[in-house]
């Protein structure tokens, strides 16, 4: 039974999918099934029960999960050791709100990989509902989150920078007229999104409306163009639209604060490749 047999086998058991697993691990879905069935022939038992589009663990794959997690937090952890001669080389990775992996993260990126070339850095889409269970799982290394104040078991949550929130338009609106604000189209972020929040929230409070004319977007910056061409409203951090405002292509008016964190296992010892890119790190928060 070989390393990337067990990722395979958890990366399935994380997404509920054989597709998803391939996609996310860039296999063949060949490949896919080779590794599943070279470790079920090793146990003589079948550890996923194929029901439709949907897989679930045998209690083989059950009593198999626990061993896989364990093992593969140990290979991890050999990987981040240094070598004989100190160079890092590890493996990092990191979630992040679209936000800061556009707009925050690439300065920092490029001084990391400039001084440690063979370091390698994951980077995945961070769901803030799973964020304490990748964490503390070993699934994520370092999230990147804006978020009010925010507290979890388990985690350590160090704040690094507050993030203006600007009401976007193509024209004037205003709070102190909460009437320029009506009969307009809400274009709103993902679900689960902390801007999203804000924005509902302001809508409550301003328009008293429970429902509105509303478009979602999974990408800010669909969602910035649309609000340029004058299709609707939204809120979006400062540092998404400051070029936009500062062109007057938008109007824009600050309406609350969130907070940059940062946050990882509040209890687990801090590879050298990670505290080195936390160094880069918190050098670079001086001039945000």
């Amino acid at each position: 039974m070989e390393i990337r047999h067990l990722k395979t086998f958890f990366t399935i058991v994380r997404l509920g999918s054989f597709t998803k697993a391939a996609n996310s691990l860039r296999y063949a879905q060949s490949t896919i099934t080779f590794h599943i069935q070279s470790i079920e022939e090793e146990l003589g038992s079948q550890v996923f029960d194929r029901v439709g589009k949907k897989v679930q663990l045998t209690e083989t794959g059950k009593r198999l999960l626990p061993y896989a997690k364990k093992i593969l937090h140990t290979y991890k952890e050999l990987k981040d050791a240094t070598s004989l001669n100190g160079e890092i080389q590890g493996e990092l990775v990191i979630s992040a709100s679209e936000a800061l992996l556009i707009y925050r993260l690439p300065l920092v990126i490029k001084e990391f990989k400039e001084k440690y070339p063979k370091a390698v850095i994951h980077l995945k889409h961070l769901d803030p509902t799973q964020l304490k269970t990748e964490l503390i799982d070993g699934e994520v290394d370092l999230a990147f989150l804006l978020d009010k104040e925010r507290k979890e078991e388990g985690i350590r949550f160090e704040r690094l920078v507050s993030e203006p929130m600007m009401l976007i338009s193509k024209d004037v609106i205003s709070l102190d007229r909460p009437d320029s604000m009506k009969d307009r189209v809400f274009l709103f972020t993902e679900s689960g999104c902390s801007y999203r929040v804000v924005f509902e929230e302001l809508i409550e409070q301003y328009l008293h409306l429970k429902e509105t004319n509303n478009l979602q977007f999974w990408s800010i910056e669909a969602l910035k163009q649309c609000v340029i061409t004058g299709l609707g409203i939204s809120i979006l951090p400062y540092i998404t639209v400051k070029n936009e405002i500062q062109q007057k292509k938008l109007q824009a008016q600050q309406i609350d604060q969130l907070i940059t964190y940062i946050a990882f296992h509040k209890d687990k010892s801090l590879s050298p490749t990670l505290n080195v890119f936390l160094e880069i790190l918190r050098n670079h928060t001086e001039q945000w």
